[in-house]
């Protein structure tokens, strides 16, 4: 009797996990929880945090500790090598104070050997360009190294001293999408400043300036002088000569450069930036202009 009931238990507890078995079988695994998208446009977030102002003083002379420049990005990179052929790295030599390359204030300044020829690319009109598509091309992976022989004389080209610099060894990530701000918000349009007559062509063309300050408000240029640069400059901008010219006279013959460093301010002296304006800034020069007030 004890050996029939053990064999009963026994075929019910193969019943069971023949059950058991099948029951598992049908039940189907949780499906695996994706991973959260990541929709961040980090790229926007980087441009949103960048600095205009700094990428304007980057476009001047990224190596003046003005910019957060210290070293170059890649540590074998030799910073002398940047520093001492340093218009061959700079933006405004290759593209001008006002962005027009070649054809508008440089189109005279020919190369030497210690620096290259101007470019042929404009960087005007770029507020609705794309920023990523800006970005890569101003960090130009890929691009020249930095290497003394290649720099080593600005009027033979065959050395490669005009090929965009790779400026992801030099600059940090941050400091090209300071020169991205910039370049798509930051930099006035001169058209809006002056009239700039070209003759001939690049390197041995000529330009003369007219109609500086265009419809800007003099008055309101003088009293925009008086508060922001007459203390240093003097009443009739006579106290500090820039190029041995008065800042008047230096107005009127470069008003192409002085927009520029009215932005960033002249780096390397005690003249920081000015949060200046378009319309501000004609006023400016509308007052400039006028030799009474402020003379060569």
């Amino acid at each position: 009797m004890k050996t029939k009931i053990n064999l009963a238990l026994f075929g019910l507890g193969i019943l069971l996990i023949g059950m058991q078995a099948c029951t598992h079988a049908d039940e189907k695994l949780p499906e695996p929880t994706p991973p959260p998208v990541d929709d961040t446009d980090y790229d926007l977030l980087a441009y949103n945090a960048a600095s205009a102002v700094n990428g304007s003083k980057l476009y001047n002379d990224f190596t003046k500790s003005e910019t957060g420049f210290t070293t170059p990005k890649d540590p074998n990179v030799v910073l002398t090598n940047i520093t001492g052929y340093k218009d061959f790295y700079r933006c405004k030599q290759c593209h001008a104070w006002d962005q027009k390359a070649r054809y508008a204030s440089y189109i005279n300044r020919a190369p030497t050997t210690t620096r290259p020829d101007v470019s042929t690319f404009q960087l005007t009109n770029l507020k609705y360009a794309d920023i990523r598509v800006l970005f890569d091309k101003i960090k130009n992976t890929g691009g020249a190294l930095v290497d003394p022989a290649r720099t080593a004389d600005g009027t033979n080209p065959a050395l490669g001293g005009n090929n965009h610099p790779d400026y992801g060894k030099i600059l940090s990530d941050g400091m090209i999408w300071d020169l991205v701000k910039f370049l798509k918000v930051g930099a006035f349009n001169t058209d809006e400043l002056y009239t700039i007559n070209t003759t001939g062509s690049y390197p041995t063309g000529s330009k003369t300036y007219s109609d500086i300050g265009k419809d800007g408000n003099a008055a309101a240029g003088d009293a925009f002088f008086a508060t922001k640069c007459a203390s240093c400059h003097g009443a009739t901008g006579t106290n500090i000569l820039l190029g041995g010219k008065t800042l008047g006279d230096f107005t009127r013959s470069n008003p192409h450069e002085v927009q520029h460093k009215i932005v960033s301010g002249q780096l390397g002296s005690s003249m920081g930036p000015t949060a200046i304006t378009l319309s501000q800034m004609k006023d400016l020069y509308k007052a400039l202009d006028n030799t009474t007030n402020y003379p060569n």
